[in-house]
């Protein structure tokens, strides 16, 4: 992360009430939110310039879309480092199950988040897999 720059947060969501809930928990606390409503333009934009956290709900367009994204940020050298929060209404246990038969690899987040999820909640989230992510790049 460039502590020149604040740390930005890529939400991909099909909800934009979700974008807006995002951003008025975190910009006031420094960092830079980035919203998406589909999984390909999410991935287009983490390829084009990796963010610091990736916020991604599992079921956006159609159930495994979210998934698939995951799937593939793991799969690439070059972004499988990259923090990654999976979001979900269907539950942590539903979820992991379910991402355990579409993909493997997406299980791999740092971190699970299920809606609806207070502001606090987020806060706390993205903090930790960012203090996660300087522990392992001092290691």
């Amino acid at each position: 992360m460039d502590s020149r720059r604040p740390p930005r947060v890529l939400v991909i969501d099909d909800d934009p009430d979700m974008h807006d809930a995002v951003r008025m928990i975190l910009e006031p606390l420094g960092f830079a939110v980035c919203t998406y409503q589909t999984g390909q333009a999410g991935l287009e934009a983490i390829r084009r310039d990796p963010p610091d956290v990736v916020l991604l709900d599992i079921m956006l367009t159609h159930p495994s879309e979210g998934l698939q994204v995951a799937c593939e940020l793991r799969r690439d050298d070059r972004l499988r480092h990259v923090p990654l929060i999976l979001v979900s209404a269907i539950g942590e246990s539903i979820g992991m199950e379910y991402g355990r038969e579409m993909c493997p690899d997406a299980m791999s987040a740092d971190l699970f988040l299920e809606k609806p999820f207070d502001s606090g909640t987020l806060r706390e989230a993205v903090t930790w897999v960012l203090e996660q992510r300087q522990g392992r790049a001092r290691a």
